[in-house]
């Protein structure tokens, strides 16, 4: 064998170890990118939780709150502010949790917070609330939300 045969066997090994590298490379992205997206989607749930619990532990913000989505017109103007202030960062926690399972088609939990979701905004304040401020929210979001508000009004 020539010295340009020898050559020839390199380049073909060498071309078959590079379509391999690059197969095993894919791989293990699709492999990180599971394990990011499965601790963001972790992640996302353990703060509405830890949301929602704060808010149970703290009697006076959860007076308000209840108050806010039953009889929002009995409110006071501080009052108010803090009920939207609740709302606002319970919406962006359900905004940001939505907007990721858009991103890799999931599906697991959003059943369950679709219908939170459509019970908060059947109650009077929780519906005026989003009329009065879903603008604050990313356009896909905020059709997610009218779209339920069109399945509770069809039930």
């Amino acid at each position: 064998m020539t010295i340009q045969d020898w050559g020839a066997i390199g380049e073909a090994v060498g071309g078959v170890a590079v379509l391999f590298t690059l197969v095993y490379l894919a791989l293990q992205l699709r492999k990180t990118t599971s394990v990011a997206h499965r601790q963001t989607y972790s992640a996302g749930a353990e703060a509405i939780s830890r949301f929602s619990f704060d808010l149970a532990r703290n009697p006076e913000l959860h007076s308000v709150y209840r108050r806010a989505l039953q009889q929002p017109d009995a409110l006071e103007s501080d009052e108010l502010l803090q009920a939207h202030a609740i709302l606002d960062s319970y919406f962006s926690l359900m905004e940001g949790y939505y907007l990721h399972n858009v991103e890799y088609g999931e599906k697991l939990a959003q059943e369950r917070w679709s219908r939170i979701l459509r019970r908060l905004l059947s109650m009077q304040g929780g519906g005026a609330y989003w009329r009065d401020n879903k603008w604050k929210f990313h356009v896909v979001f905020v059709d997610y939300i009218d779209s339920l508000q069109a399945k509770k009004e069809k039930t």
